[in-house]
């Protein structure tokens, strides 16, 4: 969006379609690339919300974005990836590209065209463990942190984790080039679409002018010096206003995998009485047993030195487990004997 007057902002969308199907890194950044080369006046900056969908959420992309000063002297300040689903019903028969095209051209504020993505597929980036944990990226320009990649967990919580340039490299196989995809003429809407500008309550804080800066923090009930210069009163507010989770909450960041089928397994001797246990029920209804039941006979047998003392006994819950597993492999057995003697 642009600042459009001193009361209103004209905000553009940008649609593409294209016959190749398949959303990579490379398709997303042909579609930015689309998008950036399209503006008559590039900002210094940017910063993107997403989907969280593979195709968005790629080391492979995130290397390229770093590479958007060099190209188009565009800094991307933070990459945010969140779930979004907004599917919006226009009423058209859609076959093709043109059908596209013509479905979505009385939209205010929308351009669209045919773009054809630039595949670098001599360029593999290998991922990094756990990389779906990440949902907040920026790409730092302080001393000391120059060419390196951040991510954390979500915005304002987590700690940071850097990937430097060294890390980045060995990442790569080849050099990254800007893309060359190929792109039709954009076709605009005929109405544009300008909304009011927000309320600087509403607003970044980082937009706020340094009177504005010091009522926020008084309403926080931080006096802060006149001396203060404006970053450090953002950074000020930025830390009083940061989201703390509440204990309960979980990130996905800190959830810890366990490998499958590494769990505590049954005994080979329990399994072969719970077997009996459970057959014998079968056959007379009055020996039938229940989980508990079960258990406990695993401990007399266990102290009449029928079952040694070694081995451990089952909980409650595993012996349910295994029963309601046992229980349909025999209805499976018995159904597949009842077909083959047909």
């Amino acid at each position: 969006y642009v600042k459009s007057n001193n009361s209103q902002i004209r905000i553009e969308a940008f649609d593409h379609w294209s016959c190749d199907a398949k959303q990579d890194a490379w398709f997303m950044a042909s579609s930015l690339h689309g998008v950036i080369e399209a503006l008559d006046k590039k900002p210094e900056w940017i910063s993107i919300i997403s989907d969280n969908g593979p195709h968005y959420h790629n080391l492979e992309l995130m290397i390229i974005l770093s590479y958007w000063k060099e190209w188009y002297n565009v800094k991307v300040n933070k990459w945010i990836s969140q779930s979004i689903r907004r599917r919006v019903k226009l009423g058209f028969e859609i076959r093709n590209g043109e059908n596209i095209q013509e479905a979505i051209e009385d939209i205010a504020g929308i351009r669209v065209t045919h773009l054809e993505p630039d595949r670098d597929n001599g360029n593999k980036v290998k991922t990094i463990p756990r990389i779906s944990n990440y949902f907040k990226w920026r790409w730092p320009d302080e001393e000391g942190l120059d060419g390196c990649i951040q991510a954390r967990a979500l915005p304002h919580i987590g700690e940071w984790k850097t990937f430097t340039p060294n890390q980045i490299s060995n990442w790569m196989k080849d050099e990254v080039h800007m893309p060359q995809p190929q792109i039709s003429l954009y076709m605009t809407s005929k109405s544009s679409w300008k909304i009011p500008i927000p309320h600087s309550s509403s607003v970044s804080i980082k937009w706020l002018k340094v009177k504005q800066l010091q009522e926020e923090l008084g309403n926080w009930g931080i006096m802060v010096n006149e001396k203060e210069n404006q970053t450090e009163m953002i950074e000020i507010l930025e830390n009083e206003m940061a989201f703390p989770l509440l204990c309960g909450w979980a990130l996905k960041h800190n959830q810890k995998y366990g490998k499958k089928g590494s769990g505590k397994r049954i005994a080979p001797q329990v399994i072969a009485l719970l077997e009996r246990f459970f057959l014998d029920g079968n056959v007379h209804k009055n020996r039938r047993m229940n989980m508990n039941n079960m258990r406990d006979k695993l401990v007399e047998k266990q102290e009449s030195g029928e079952l040694a003392h070694n081995i451990e006994i089952s909980e409650v819950s595993s012996i349910n487990n295994w029963i309601a597993r046992f229980a349909a492999k025999s209805k499976k057995n018995l159904s597949e004997q009842a077909i083959a003697s047909i």
